[in-house]
């Protein structure tokens, strides 16, 4: 039976109501949106290796059509861009990576309960040179907002930030980033133990104090040194140890 959609039906598609996709749909038309305009065949698994590291198969990337064009996917990129920097997304941003994305709070059609929703948000990265998506979907969330951007994209950043180096895809931090998180480890050498605990504290950074002398001798990482902000450095009290050795 063919399914004929009215001037209702066709208002609610438009944003996103009325119609009901699996969630390997919803990400391949995602993908499809952000590379070009290719709409891809999905597979799960790219490549099957036996005990002995041998590979049995391995699938290829398949471009089945050209869904839009290559000028609508770079707006739609830069449109999903804003929504992770000045919009509903912000929770999906990474520090070091443009993340793209789309937040959804759609409501559940098959629950009997009205307040039903299902709070999702996709994410891509890096949004000028797609490499991953992550769609992540709650099924009717008890919090105190079903919003996909509050709920959801947090959990896509964490998955993005998590994923992205182990692709080989490095972060190339802004200056505003990187003063955020890093900090240059001051000199304490020579410090009471107290003072540089204060000191490495206005830095962001924590000590772990070796000894029970009264002043720092080594300290490692050595100063100057940029580190995460609340990394640790090692202040030594004994004298034993000697910092140019890590060198």
């Amino acid at each position: 039976m063919m399914y004929r959609a009215g001037p209702v039906e066709l208002a609610s598609c438009s944003f996103g109501q009325s119609s009901k996709v699996s969630y390997l749909q919803m990400l391949t038309a995602v993908a499809a949106i952000v590379n070009g305009g290719r709409l891809m065949q999905p597979y799960v698994a790219a490549t099957a290796v036996d005990a002995d590291g041998v590979t049995l198969w391995e699938r290829q990337p398949t471009v089945k059509r050209q869904v839009i064009s290559e000028e609508t996917s770079a707006t739609m990129r830069a449109l999903m861009e804003g929504v992770v920097t000045t919009g509903t997304g912000k929770n999906a941003a990474v520090a070091g990576y443009r993340v793209g994305g789309k937040s959804g709070t759609s409501q559940k059609l098959d629950s009997d309960d009205p307040r039903a929703r299902i709070a999702s948000f996709v994410a891509v990265a890096p949004i000028d040179d797609p490499k991953l998506a992550v769609l992540v979907c709650l099924d009717e969330p008890h919090s105190w907002t079903t919003s996909g951007g509050s709920l959801s994209a947090p959990v896509c950043a964490e998955v993005l930030e998590k994923s992205l180096p182990y692709l080989g895809i490095a972060p190339q931090f802004t200056e505003e980033e990187q003063q955020k998180l890093f900090a240059a480890v001051p000199d304490v050498t020579g410090w009471r133990t107290g003072a540089a605990k204060l000191k490495l504290a206005e830095y962001g950074l924590q000590a772990d104090i070796t000894g029970e002398e009264e002043r720092v001798v080594s300290q490692y990482p050595l100063p100057g040194v940029q580190v995460r902000k609340n990394s640790m450095v090692f202040l030594d009290t004994t004298g034993e140890y000697d910092p140019t050795l890590e060198e």
